[in-house]
């Protein structure tokens, strides 16, 4: 039953940070095309779309080491796994960066830095393509 749980909130996580990925970085994207910041009730969703983001790689990371640890003992399954870790690190890391560069922003009542928020926005891309890669390798 433990092993229902963590998977089904593992999964849960899964689909809340893929619809944040998709959906502020569209958002960010229609705004940057157009050349425009977005306004106070835009920002807003953005912001609560990076605390939902921050949150589920959260839940996914707790969820995560608790089943690695119930199915096979720890950390140490293969190479691929061990790629796929890594990537989620810094995926993880770059979200706490942002949250805290759009929370100090939005305290100031300023945007968030366009170079920040656009180098992060592609690196997340990268990383969640190399972290989902790694899973199905190393699950396969």
């Amino acid at each position: 039953m433990t092993l229902i749980v963590l998977k089904f909130f593992h999964y849960l996580a899964i689909i809340f940070a893929g619809g944040v990925l998709v959906g502020g970085g569209l958002i960010q994207s229609v705004f940057a095309r157009s050349n425009q910041v977005p306004d106070k009730t835009i920002g807003k969703v953005l912001k609560i779309l990076g605390y939902l983001g921050l949150a589920s790689l959260i839940i996914l990371w707790i969820t995560g080491i608790l089943l690695s640890n119930l199915i096979y003992g720890g950390f140490s399954i293969n190479t691929a796994f061990t790629i796929k870790i890594t990537a989620a690190a810094f995926l993880l890391i770059i979200s706490f960066i942002v949250n805290i560069h759009v929370y100090n922003s939005s305290k100031n009542n300023q945007s968030p830095k366009k170079s920040i928020m656009k180098f992060s926005t592609m690196s997340a891309r990268g990383l969640i393509i190399v972290v989902l890669f790694g899973a199905a390798i190393a699950f396969s």
